[in-house]
């Protein structure tokens, strides 16, 4: 099961790898390699220690590509405030430790510039990331709405047809079984595979991506799909 929930997750490619679940995936500039970002912890705190992680994947066999040559930079407000020189990962999977100093918003660029020891030319990944704590709310259940902002750019390619239903669900659904998602306390309806979510639930997203609804009217989409059973957790 866990493979279907990838699909959500990866924002402009539609991969199936359980590995690749948790990260948000994107082709480079030049769509000659996907790289998938994650960080841990998801959300990061100033002055915490963070890992940045990346997949390298091959997007002919959806495995992790060796020998990549890549950099990164991260950046804030325009100024480059950390990062890595040019560096040779031979697994195509790396760990990067950091630690962000401020709040707010953070770039991870990475730059690829070879793979298997060929020289390309250089491409470009960039991830947005917020430092300081997910999005956090609250709705007239009093429970607690805890949503990384990250997730709004799943949302927006939902919205924009780059992903269906099903797999929007699905994505959803696993990160709220695995903590990545809080929301008040809702009762489950009874399974319903197949139903189709009404369009108001999916204006809602796109309203929300883009900032014209807050965390609790979005919340409200996602308690209606738990509750007509369309999302089980």
């Amino acid at each position: 099961m866990k493979t279907k929930y990838l699909v959500f997750l990866a924002v402009f490619t539609i991969l199936v790898i359980p590995a690749y679940a948790d990260m948000v995936v994107k082709p480079t500039s030049a769509g000659t390699i996907n790289v998938g970002f994650t960080t841990d912890p998801v959300t990061p705190n100033p002055g915490d220690q963070t890992l940045i992680k990346l997949n390298f994947i091959n997007k002919q066999t959806n495995a992790l590509q060796p020998h990549v040559d890549y950099k990164i930079s991260i950046m804030q407000s325009g100024n480059q405030v950390g990062g890595i020189q040019i560096t040779h990962t031979a697994e195509g999977a790396v760990s990067i430790p950091f630690q962000f100093q401020t709040a707010g918003t953070y770039q991870v660029i990475v730059d690829i510039e070879g793979l298997v020891f060929q020289p390309i030319p250089p491409e470009t990944a960039t991830f947005d990331l917020n430092v300081g704590g997910s999005s956090t709310g609250s709705n007239q259940t009093g429970g607690t709405i805890q949503i990384p902002s990250w997730v709004k750019n799943n949302a927006k390619y939902w919205h924009d047809g780059a992903i269906d239903d099903s797999t929007f669900a699905q994505g959803i659904q696993y990160m709220i079984k695995q903590g990545i998602i809080t929301i008040p306390p809702t009762q489950s309806g009874q399974a319903t595979p197949g139903v189709a979510i009404p369009a108001w639930v999916k204006n809602n997203a796109g309203y929300w991506a883009t900032g014209d609804i807050d965390d609790s009217t979005f919340v409200k989409g996602i308690q209606y799909l738990i509750t007509s059973g369309i999302i089980q957790v």
